[in-house]
């Protein structure tokens, strides 16, 4: 079984209130030309890869392999401080199956995005994490900053980004909890994807209106068209996974064509030595096999047991 992580207040993490160069280049485990030009060291580079279950591209921009390293420290730091039950991304042992199962319960359902959230997720916010709320000295919380935000915002492909998102607005996030608990809702966030539901009805319209207005306090807002309301016996698309109008986690339709559409392109490989390409397909294929069984037990026995018979 596997150990539970200690979890503790966030006036117990390394960083809260570090006040000198000296403590702080030992927790982050940083040099002293470093710590003197930690812009030095930022460099990034960018890539597209699939959005989940989509024929899209995702814009990525990951730190190289020093700045990574020092993120990844800030990371260790933050991923053991108390958090709401609420928040799904960026925290350890959870995933987005996560969000589908905490929604399992309830029949009425809102779903909203807030857009091109990294895009719209300011410095300044990451700044005032660092010094209002871990107490940090002014100049080391904007090291700190420089550290986990690029070109005047938060990149998407850092290790600390999704958690580095929640903090920086976590004063939002919290606010739309209370509106959440008003009405009467469930209520979880995955990055930028809300999710509201309820096992009574509640009002639609209000709730929205109160969620806008609180998104656009903090120069945000919601992707409108993403905006999505579900009345009982609906099934309900819930980051990449599917809860039914009989209380079911399901696989969403998209993943499971491209898992029966990528194994009727690999089936007859078997016994043949494959190319580059064709292991990098196989392994997107197992990666599929195992999201959808993941979220469905036993899901494509089949189809399972034939692709792995292919490698």
């Amino acid at each position: 079984m596997r150990e539970k992580s200690h979890k503790y207040d966030i006036t117990q993490c390394a960083l809260y209130k570090k006040k000198s160069s000296k403590q702080l280049k030992k927790v982050l485990c940083i040099t002293e030309e470093e710590y003197k030009d930690i812009l030095s060291i930022v460099h990034y580079h960018s890539f597209q890869i699939d959005k989940k279950d989509s024929t899209e591209k995702r814009n990525i921009t990951a730190p190289d392999k020093r700045i990574k390293e020092i993120q990844t420290r800030i990371l260790k730091l933050l991923q053991n401080v108390e958090r709401p039950i609420w928040l799904i991304s960026g925290e350890k042992g959870k995933c987005y199956i996560d969000n589908g199962k905490s929604h399992l319960n309830s029949n009425y359902f809102l779903t909203m995005d807030i857009k091109k959230f990294y895009d719209n997720c300011f410095r300044e916010y990451v700044f005032l994490f660092f010094k209002n709320r871990l107490m940090m000295a002014g100049d080391l919380a904007g090291l700190c900053t420089d550290i986990v935000t690029y070109d005047g915002g938060i990149p998407t492909g850092c290790p600390t980004s999704q958690i580095i998102a929640y903090y920086a607005y976590e004063s939002m996030f919290n606010e739309i909890y209370s509106v959440a608990c008003k009405y009467g809702c469930e209520y979880t966030v995955y990055v930028d994807d809300m999710t509201f539901s309820a096992k009574e009805p509640f009002d639609i319209n209000r709730m929205k209106n109160e969620v806008d207005c609180i998104l656009r306090k903090y120069g945000h807002k919601p992707k409108y068209k993403k905006v999505k309301y579900y009345s009982k016996g609906k099934s309900v698309p819930i980051t990449g996974t599917i809860v039914t109008g009989q209380h079911e986690l399901k696989v969403p339709n998209r993943l499971q064509k491209r898992v029966y559409d990528d194994f009727q392109e690999l089936k007859y490989l078997g016994g043949k030595e494959l190319s580059d390409i064709e292991i990098r397909k196989l392994n997107s294929l197992k990666g599929r096999i195992l999201a959808s069984r993941n979220i469905e037990e036993g899901k494509f026995p089949e189809i399972n047991r034939l692709t792995n018979l292919i490698s």
